[in-house]
């Protein structure tokens, strides 16, 4: 059903899934996918990691396995989905778990499959593996072979599925309806969080305190119960380390997202290096504000009075227009998600916070979740999101094992999206101000996704090594890492007051996703080398993008971007990343000379 709430927000049409959640489809596919994956297992293990084993046998199996896939993801993505909208609903926190459960019933029918793989002969392998037959299958297979020597055996394999819904992905989505119910107080007004931190970017300094007062007593009132979720969550991947035979509590993301241990090493150096930029942006805007000394609650403040309103068909408009400008081809795309109402934009109570987008199977299309007020970032949010989906859109001629891209490489469009409207923005804007504004604005987005994720990355490493080494931790001991490690990129620019070490409580990539903040930083430097090729090249650029985001994760991150002319092993390449970020830092602190701000 396409619909729009009261202030003409989308809210998604899923009917391309489900008619809804009482549709008796949901239980057929349910059924259908345990019954499959028993059958799958009967007739295929054994058979896979064998003396006999051909191209053309393997190539059969390998279409069965992904129609088994594409069937399996439809209802779960549609419970995720829906529950993301409403974590109250009971009916739907009911369907999540059911679909979990019979996922987790179903993969360990097949994990024999990826682990037979991984145990094919090896000169059987070699013979096989060049066959034209298998060409779409290559990477996968490849990759699966890289990552046998951390699989257990097939009857530990299947001990850790069945009992994932009653370890780490319980205690997951319970930090989840924590953060999603909880209301959080200003007087007698309560608001979502998504709704309290719009209010972080208020032109009233006032308000700003006000609202970080609000979060960290709201984020107190749970601290007991989240920190005991953290350190169950970071004991779990200890353990599961362990018994993978993974080096470090980062490494298992390295080999999920194929790079290796000193390319990141290198990210991440390369970014401290340059926490400096921070420092430089962060004392601009202190005299920007005329504010003798910046604390955690001023980051996001606009530094021009007027507070920019954008209602989501400007936003749209404005979205359409650069993706348009760039290449026809990409607005097209992009339209669809606002035509057939794929995306839900509508704060509500209840609603997780955050924006995401969902990719389902090649054959169906993603869907983007977000929680549009207005501001200047929404606009920002949303062109990132379609980036996303537009990626996914162009993806799905590959199979359902390619389909997604790993995370370093998922956010190239997203960010590079971003970027086309921000020019766009720029070039709608005449006076000074505003453009200093934008800019400001866009500095603080880049500081975000790159030197704050790497702090944030850091924090995980240092946590992780900790409750390794001593076990489990206070709330407190957890409270002073954060603020260290986050302080640490602002110099004396910017002095985080004591109410913010305890905002690593809502940070739900650190609870849901071990080590995923690096890819933020990787996208983003990656995508400011990829526009300046852009502006270099303009139009020989496009096919050249369109390819590497139609490869969707059929090649790993270092062919696809070397296919672009880079090599993401050197330093100086991450290094030109940032060399693009002081520019802009350049660009804002002349505005302000021209200005002549008293």
């Amino acid at each position: 059903m396409r619909a729009e709430n009261e202030n003409k927000l989308p809210i998604w049409d899923l009917s391309d899934l489900y008619q809804g959640i009482d549709d008796p489809a949901i239980d057929r596919d349910l059924d259908q996918i345990t019954k499959h994956s028993i059958t799958f297992e009967e007739k295929y293990k054994g058979k896979i990691a064998s003396e006999s084993l051909t191209a053309e046998f393997l190539k059969s199996v390998l279409v069965e396995y992904k129609s088994l896939l594409e069937i399996s993801a439809k209802p779960s993505c549609f419970a995720e989905l829906l529950f993301s909208t409403d974590t109250t609903n009971t009916k739907h926190s009911a369907l999540l778990q059911r679909t979990r459960e019979v996922s987790s019933v179903a993969s360990s029918h097949q994990l024999f499959f990826d682990l037979e793989i991984g145990r094919i002969p090896d000169g059987i392998f070699d013979q096989i593996i060049d066959s034209p037959q298998l060409d779409s299958y290559r990477h996968y297979l490849k990759h699966q072979r890289d990552v046998t020597k951390h699989r257990l055996s097939e009857a530990e394999e299947k001990i850790l599925e069945k009992t994932a819904n009653t370890r780490g992905q319980a205690f997951t989505r319970f930090f989840t309806e924590i953060t999603s119910r909880q209301v959080f107080k200003i007087g007698a007004e309560g608001f979502t969080q998504s709704e309290l931190l719009v209010r972080f970017h208020d032109p009233d300094r006032e308000k700003r305190r006000i609202a970080a007062r609000s979060l960290t007593h709201g984020l107190r009132q749970n601290a007991h119960s989240i920190n005991f979720i953290f350190n169950i969550l970071l004991h779990e991947k200890q353990v599961i380390d362990q018994l993978r035979n993974f080096e470090l509590a980062e490494t298992s993301r390295h080999v999920t997202n194929e790079v290796d241990q000193s390319m990141v090493d290198t990210v991440v150096e390369v970014c401290v290096k340059n926490y400096n930029l921070v420092g430089e942006y962060y004392q601009l805007k202190r005299q920007l504000l005329g504010i003798e000394e910046l604390t955690h609650y001023d980051r996001y403040a606009p530094i021009a009075d007027e507070q920019l309103r954008i209602s989501f068909d400007e936003a749209k408009q404005i979205v359409l227009e650069a993706y348009g400008e760039f290449s026809p081809e990409l607005a097209k795309r992009a339209e669809l998600f606002f035509s057939k109402y794929w995306i839900d934009a509508a704060p509500k109570a209840g609603k997780q916070g955050g924006a995401y987008c969902m990719k389902v199977t090649p054959n169906l299309h993603p869907y983007i979740f977000m929680n549009y007020t207005g501001s200047l970032r929404d606009v920002t949010t949303l062109a990132h999101e379609l980036g996303h989906g537009v990626h996914n859109l162009l993806a799905n001629q590959q199979n359902i094992l390619n389909y997604g891209s790993v995370l370093p490489m998922a956010e190239t469009a997203s960010t590079f999206g971003e970027m086309l409207v921000f020019e766009k923005l720029l070039s709608r804007i005449e006076s000074p101000q505003q453009k200093l504004r934008l800019i400001s604005s866009q500095i603080e987005g880049t500081i975000a996704a790159v030197f704050r994720q790497i702090a944030m990355f850091r924090f995980e490493r240092v946590v992780h090594q900790l409750r390794r080494q001593q076990g489990e931790q206070s709330v407190e001991t957890y409270c002073g890492l954060w603020q260290e490690t986050q302080q640490e990129m602002f110099g004396d620019s910017l002095q985080l007051g004591e109410d913010h070490k305890w905002w690593w409580l809502y940070i739900p990539h650190v609870f849901q996703a071990a080590f995923y903040v690096y890819s933020y930083a990787f996208g983003e430097l990656l995508v400011r080398s990829l526009y300046a090729q852009y502006r270099r090249e303009k139009e020989s650029f496009i096919p050249k993008y369109f390819d590497l985001l139609s490869a969707g994760g059929s090649t790993s991150p270092s062919e696809l971007v070397s296919n672009m002319g880079f090599d993401i092993s050197n330093p100086d390449f991450w290094q030109s990343g940032c060399d693009l970020i002081r520019q802009q830092v350049e660009q804002a602190k002349q505005i302000y000379r021209n200005l002549n701000y008293k």
